[in-house]
């Protein structure tokens, strides 16, 4: 990782004559400083400031600055700022803002406004959530004294933006911080950093840091990411590009090492869908156990000996190989030709195969496929049994059982389970089985106690260009380019938020 750089904090009595020649500048001048502004304002900062929970210590806080589309705010540009003690991506942060900046001629100065989360308000990354971002009222949030507007100014000399806030005039509730705040803050704002000079007082009215609430922060640039590249994609990617998994239709397996996730497919197996879920919902596989790991093959659960009742599900039901391949059904299509259908690609996050002549579209059996366990008759198969691939694709089971869905995180938690020594894969003793904790769909859990997932589409612009990072690694470690991808090679982008 490189060394972080950072910027001292120098000649604050500068800042009045500063702000006093900015106040002269022309509207068109202010745009030209404002456009500048707005460029370094993004970024990822991480620096030390004075911890409120142990006075007299300093701690590492994250800063994460994203500019948002937020109409509701009435602004030029308006700003996303979480700050966080773990990490700047942090799901928790303990502040957020919005920032609004305007490009009206009636300003004086390159105007800020400012708004607080409250703490009450749950949530985080609201860049990610363009729905959470467009329901936000600012009203919900603890904004400046409509007196109090923050002026940035241009010091050429030292080649940064600086600014002073008279907190008199722009205070609110600081509560979250446990702490009284000095009325004067002054932020300096350059290429690689920014800084603030904020005394911050403990409850006995004496600095936490004596003689200086200075906070350094130094802008994370990561290493510039190769172009063509998977990594480069998806830091290209926009957040619309992204969707998150609908707790209707997400399975959680639990074991005793940890959760695995399943997204299920109604547009595929409608009838075998809601014949799971009826079994979750009656807690039908809760505390019974994995029976069959087959090395290069599959993990597979379920009640083996049929000695539960199914009650309310189905025993039976009709087959579900394939279904019509109609025109209102997504479609990304691989450049490439595949051994085992005339055409192969994505449709609504799930790897599929089809048929256009004969009109049939049918889901692969990649890594991570969840099938229906059946005998021989077609419709012998009700999802009491279930089995994910862990192995080298086996698409010769494509069209002869009902896949019902994918897992999207946990896979190594089925992988790395002991293989069964019996035929098949099976385990020959009831003892080693990995029992199965419970089974539940996310809808039936508090929001609190679900995962928070979302994936790539596999319909945009993002995820073809995966597909050609991955049929032609420019990776540095590649020297010849494939120049061909086989469907189960094509990786689903998952990702927390």
């Amino acid at each position: 990782m490189r060394k972080l750089s950072t910027i001292g904090i120098t000649a604050w009595f500068a800042l009045l004559s500063i702000a006093a020649a900015a106040a002269q500048l022309s509207v068109a001048q202010l745009d030209a400083e404002l456009t500048q502004l707005l460029r370094l304002l993004p970024g990822r900062y991480a620096g030390v400031a004075p911890d409120s929970q142990q006075p007299g210590t300093q701690s590492m806080l994250f800063h994460k600055i994203v500019r948002i589309s937020a109409p509701q705010f009435a602004g030029d540009a308006v700003f996303y700022h979480q700050i966080s003690r773990g990490d700047a991506d942090s799901t928790t942060p303990f502040q957020r803002k919005i920032y609004v900046f305007d490009r009206s001629a009636t300003r004086s100065g390159n105007a800020m406004r400012a708004y607080v989360f409250p703490a009450s308000m749950s949530g985080a990354n609201f860049e990610r959530n363009p729905p959470a971002l467009a329901a936000l009222d600012p009203a919900q949030l603890m904004n400046f004294p409509a007196a109090c507007v923050i002026h940035w100014s241009r010091d050429g000399a030292r080649q940064l933006f600086v600014a002073r806030v008279h907190r008199e005039d722009c205070s609110y509730d600081s509560a979250s911080f446990k702490q009284r705040i000095s009325p004067e803050l002054t932020y300096e704002l350059a290429n690689n950093s920014f800084a603030f000079e904020d005394l911050l007082y403990g409850q006995d009215g004496r600095p936490l840091i004596a003689a200086s609430g200075l906070l350094l922060a130094a802008r994370t640039t990561p290493e510039p990411l190769p172009p063509g590249t998977m990594a480069a994609a998806l830091a290209a990617s926009d957040p619309a590009e992204w969707r998150r998994l609908d707790p209707e239709r997400t399975l959680y397996l639990q074991l005793p090492a940890g959760r695995v996730i399943v997204e299920l497919a109604p547009e595929f197996a409608p009838l075998h869908v809601e014949n799971i879920k009826t079994l979750v919902r009656q807690r039908f596989f809760d505390g019974l156990g994995i029976d069959r790991v087959q090395d290069n093959f599959v993990t597979q659960w379920g009640d083996p000996e049929e000695s539960r009742p199914l009650l309310r599900a189905a025993r039976k039901m009709p087959p579900e190989f394939t279904r019509a391949w109609a025109t209102e059904l997504p479609f990304t299509a691989l450049p490439d030709r595949d051994g085992f259908a005339p055409a192969v690609g994505f449709s609504n996050g799930f790897a599929v195969a089809g048929d256009a002549t004969a009109k049939r579209i049918w889901m692969a059996h990649c890594y991570g496929a969840l099938g229906v366990g059946r005998d021989n008759d077609e419709d012998s198969g009700s999802g009491a049994e279930l089995y994910a691939v862990i192995g080298q694709a086996p698409r010769q089971l494509d069209r002869n059982v009902a896949v019902i869905g994918r897992v999207v995180k946990g896979m190594e938690l089925l992988a790395s389970l002991p293989r069964g020594t019996g035929p098949l894969g099976f385990y020959e003793k009831s003892s080693e089985r990995t029992p199965i904790v419970s089974m539940r769909i996310a809808a039936d859990l508090p929001e609190m106690e679900r995962t928070r997932l979302e994936l790539l589409r596999t319909d945009s612009a993002s995820f073809k260009a995966v597909i050609e990072a991955r049929r032609n690694r420019r990776d540095e470690w590649y020297k010849v380019p494939a120049g061909y991808i086989d469907l189960c090679n094509v990786p689903l982008p998952v990702r927390s938020y």
